[in-house]
C-alpha cells in the first residue's frame, strides 16, 4: 500500500507561517544539497493532495518558474519535479480546474476524505505527497492520514504563527539530515 508523506517547511519553533499566513521567514536561500533532496523527494512520489486555495497559488507559481528561463536553476529543478505530479485538488464543492494533471476530490466531511485517501492509497503507484497548504496539512494530521512526516526545519524562530500540529501526535524518528545552511530535514513516522 502506498504511503502518505507530509512534506512541510517550518520554523525551529514549529510554525509553518505567521499568525496571518506570513511566509517572510522563508527568505533565506537553502543550499544546493537541500534543493537536490527536495527534488529527490518529489521524484519518489506520483501524486499529491492539495487544498483548492493552495493549489490556486502553488500550481501557477511552479508552472511559471518551470517556464521562466531566468529563474534560478535550483528553483526550476524543483518546479519540474513538482509539476510532474498528478495532483488531487481537495475542495468541499465543485471548482473549475484550469490545470493539467489534476483531479478534483470533492469531500464534504472528514469521513469522505478518509475514505477517498484510503482508496487512492490502494491504487498502484509510488507514494503520495501532501506538499503544503496549512489547512490540508492540519486536516491530514488530525485525521491520522499521514504515514511519514518529512519536515524541513529552518534555523529561525518567529514566536507565534500557525502550526501543522493542532493535536498531540507521538512520533518516532526515521532519519535526520543537516545542511550547511543550518536547515535540518527530519523524517518521522507515527508511533
Amino acid at each position: 500500500m502506498r504511503k502518505v508523506l507530509l512534506n512541510m517547511t517550518m520554523t525551529l519553533d514549529g510554525f509553518f507561517c505567521g499568525p496571518n499566513g506570513e511566509l517572510d521567514w522563508m527568505s533565506q536561500k537553502p543550499d544546493q544539497e537541500l534543493n537536490d533532496d527536495i527534488v529527490a523527494f518529489f521524484q519518489e512520489v506520483d501524486d499529491g493532495f492539495v487544498g483548492y486555495p493552495t493549489a490556486s497559488g502553488m500550481i501557477p507559481y511552479w508552472l511559471g518558474v518551470a517556464q521562466n528561463p531566468s529563474a534560478p536553476s535550483e528553483e526550476r529543478a524543483i518546479a519540474q519535479a513538482v509539476n510532474r505530479l498528478h495532483t488531487f485538488i481537495l475542495s468541499n464543492r465543485e471548482e473549475k480546474l484550469e490545470w493539467e494533471n489534476t483531479k478534483q476530490l470533492v469531500v464534504k466531511s472528514d469521513d469522505e476524505l478518509v475514505e477517498a485517501v484510503q482508496k487512492i492509497k490502494q491504487q498502484p503507484g509510488k507514494d503520495l505527497a501532501v506538499p503544503g497548504g496549512i489547512r490540508t496539512a492540519q486536516t491530514f494530521v488530525r485525521l491520522g492520514l499521514v504515514d511519514e512526516y518529512v519536515l524541513t526545519v529552518h534555523p529561525v524562530v518567529i514566536g507565534q504563527g500557525q502550526s501543522v500540529f493542532t493535536t498531540k501526535v507521538n512520533l518516532e524518528r526515521v532519519r535526520v539530515k543537516t545542511y550547511k545552511s543550518g536547515v535540518m530535514r527530519v523524517c518521522y513516522r507515527p508511533r
